[in-house]
């Protein structure tokens, strides 16, 4: 467990709960984003699923700590974009799937770091979104790359030029949302799906989420040979044979047994 009470990290059985809570709206700046950064950092090789939600009650994240920008130096507001992208991209590069749990606002820098998990579950009435353009700034901790990569030219644009807000429902339908779950249950639904996880495969899932997040930038050859690899990989897993051969005796399989004996 880190230190500091704005971020904390709490482990149980294979699943990490990276917890935001700095109330009032888990505002950012360079100290919190620093602290998540080390938490990320932190998970060792036992974590097989994270969850990434917020302490504060009806509030995922509000985005960037805008009093501070209105007055801090220049150079010190770039290096803090960098620590963003350096702190969010930490959930992308993770090797276990990560999964963000939205209640409440998820806006600029919030949104930001739900977009690098590999799994989104939102309450219904969430509200998302990526204001920063309609008070002259852009959104610079990777929301004008990974939204784009999200759902698309069409949806982003309109999303990043007017800064418009939208619900849980809508992220559902535009493919933000990965699950639209009843408001209050985000986190409780996001546990639920990090213990299967944590409980499945690693094998296989990690080099799933590797080949996914790669896909973007190679070519279909590339991404090919890439899976062949992988697949090769995979296979020679004592995992592997396990769930195979649980399938054909018609049981349910013990992926953490023959992981813990290999």
């Amino acid at each position: 467990m880190t230190s500091e009470p704005w971020v904390r990290v709490e482990h149980d059985d294979g699943v990490a709960q990276v917890v935001l809570d700095r109330a009032p709206v888990n505002s950012f700046d360079d100290r919190f984003v620093g602290l998540v950064l080390d938490a990320m950092a932190g998970l060792g090789p036992d974590v097989r699923a994270v969850v990434v939600r917020s302490a504060v009650p009806a509030m995922f994240a509000a985005g960037g700590d805008l009093p501070w920008m209105a007055r801090a130096p220049l150079d010190e507001q770039l290096a803090f974009v960098a620590r963003c992208q350096a702190a969010y991209s930490s959930f992308e590069a993770a090797a276990a799937p990560t999964i963000a749990a939205i209640d409440g606002p998820a806006l600029g820098g919030g949104l930001e770091l739900a977009l690098c998990c590999d799994i989104r579950v939102v309450g219904a009435s969430a509200t998302l979104g990526l204001p920063e353009a309609t008070i002259g700034l852009i959104a610079g901790a990777g929301g004008t790359q990974r939204l784009v990569r999200a759902v698309g030219q069409g949806i982003a644009r309109d999303l990043l030029l007017t800064g418009r807000r939208i619900t849980g429902v809508e992220a559902g339908a535009m493919g933000i949302a990965s699950r639209v779950v009843p408001d209050g249950t985000a986190a409780e639904a996001a546990l639920a799906l990090a213990r299967r996880l944590a409980d499945g495969p690693a094998e296989a899932i990690q080099a799933t989420k590797r080949l996914a997040v790669a896909a973007p930038d190679l070519t279909l050859a590339e991404g090919l040979e890439r899976e062949r690899a992988e697949w090769a990989a995979v296979r020679r897993s004592a995992a592997t044979q396990e769930g195979l051969e649980a399938f054909a005796e018609k049981r349910r399989p013990d992926f953490r047994g023959v992981s813990a004996t290999s």
